[in-house]
Formats: structure tokens, sequence, C-alpha cells
């Protein structure tokens, strides 16, 4: 499973999501992560056995096509390794709004289907400001109704580095400090932790880690 995750994390480096920064788990501007805010759930989870195919993410303008497929093959491994479903498919065919996305699912042959996207990413930089705001649908294909709508959200306090009078005075006689080498990008790092949090969710968690 954490091969699989690792797999994904590096497509995102690899379709250029942004420069490289250090991991959100050990980077000195702490990531503030809220907890899943769920606004349509099942009363009873009568879905354990359900199959799910997962759509491709829709993306704000700073993000790619390539990305959102990315999204969506992250959600799809996580899903299944957390045991949230028997079956997690795959769909790549596009949709525009929730009537297309129930066709593509009933075509599929799947219990329910994943329509999910991101509202929001910004990288920030060394000093902090990145942000991601994430939503997700589950549909059942043969109602219409949906089972699961959550949102989330992940994000950085910016870190303004001094500027007094006095430091930048001693800056003028001293030589920058070296900056440590940086691990992967914020973003994809915050994706995958909503990603693990939204599948809890599914799976019957009342709660996910903070």
């Amino acid at each position: 499973m954490r091969k699989v995750i690792a797999i994904v994390l590096m497509g995102f480096l690899l379709a250029g999501c942004a420069p490289g920064q250090k991991n959100w788990a050990s980077r000195p501007v702490e990531v503030r992560k809220n907890s899943p805010v769920v606004f349509i759930f099942p009363e009873v989870n009568t879905y354990q056995e359900a199959t799910v195919g997962v759509l491709s993410f829709q993306v704000p303008g700073n993000m790619n096509r390539e990305q959102g497929e990315g999204v969506a093959m992250l959600f799809k491994d996580v899903l299944l390794g957390k045991q949230a479903f028997p079956k997690v498919l795959r769909l790549e065919a596009p949709y525009r709004d929730i009537e297309e996305a129930l066709a593509i699912g009933r075509k599929a042959k799947v219990d329910l289907v994943l329509a999910g996207k991101v509202s929001y990413a910004l990288e920030g930089s060394q000093f902090g400001g990145g942000r991601v705001e994430v939503a997700t649908r589950l549909l059942n294909v043969h109602t219409g109704n949906t089972v699961w709508y959550i949102e989330q959200s992940m994000d950085q306090p910016v870190a303004y580095p001094k500027s007094s009078t006095l430091s930048r005075f001693v800056a003028a006689f001293n030589p920058p400090d070296i900056k440590p080498s940086q691990g992967g990008p914020v973003v994809p790092n915050m994706l995958a932790q909503v990603a693990f949090d939204m599948a809890e969710v599914m799976a019957g968690a009342k709660s996910v880690s903070r």
C-alpha cells in the first residue's frame, strides 16, 4: 500500500505540480489539518459490499487534467487500502455534471460512483502558505441519490521572516543560511492525507486522527 501511494505521489512530481518542498509531516511550517465535514451520510451503512467507480477529479485552473486523474488514482488506491469497499475501479471517461457521472457509473456496472473536486490547491513557499480544499460526492448509480458528501481542507500558516532593523543589520554582515534540501511538494501530501481521512469516514470511522 505504501509503495502504491509513493508511486502516485511521484506522479505528481513528474506532472510538475510544483517545485520540491519538504514533506508536510516534517516541514518547519506546520500543516493544519481540518477535520472532514460530512454533509451527507447514510444512516445505516449498507454499502460494505458495493463496487465503486472513481472518476477523474475536477481541478482548479492551476492544475491540469493529468493531475486530476492522479488524484482519482490516489483515492482509488487509498479506498482499496483502507478496505472501505471490496472493489474499486478507476473510470476514465470525462464528465461535466452529476447526470453524466451517474451514466458513466451505470455503463461500468458499478453500484457507486465517486465524483470529486479539488476546489483549491496552492503550494505556497518555503515560508508556508500552502492550502488545499477537496470535496467528494459518492453517488448511488441506481437511485441517483448522494450517499456521502464530504469536504475537507488543509492549510499552512505563513511564517514570515523577521524583518526588524537589528535582524537586517546582522544579516548584512553574515552570509545567508544554506537552505536544507526539500522533500516532496506539500500539496500532494495534503491530498494524500485528505484521501486517507475521507476513506476512513466512508469505511465507518466516527473520527480521524489529528
